[in-house]
């Protein structure tokens, strides 16, 4: 297993949102997209191990559990 970046969004120390981003696109001029934090949002970039794991085996609760551990969050 190897560690995943992964971005966080959170919102007066609650989790909102999670995103994986892709594997980068084999041609280096492909369009790339991401997520951004809105106004009052702090977005947090953190590696997990196994990230794409939890959701092939649909344990996004316990992903996010480990995300709010790791981050301090509610």
């Amino acid at each position: 297993m190897s560690t995943q970046k992964m971005i966080v969004i959170s919102q007066r120390g609650k989790l909102v949102g999670t995103y994986l981003p892709a594997k980068p696109p084999a041609e280096p001029n492909a369009p790339r997209g991401t997520v951004v934090a809105g106004p009052g949002q702090r977005l947090h970039e953190i590696e997990i191990e196994d990230a794409e794991g939890f959701h092939k085996r649909r344990a996004i609760p316990d992903l996010h559990k480990l995300i709010r551990k790791k981050l301090k969050l509610k």
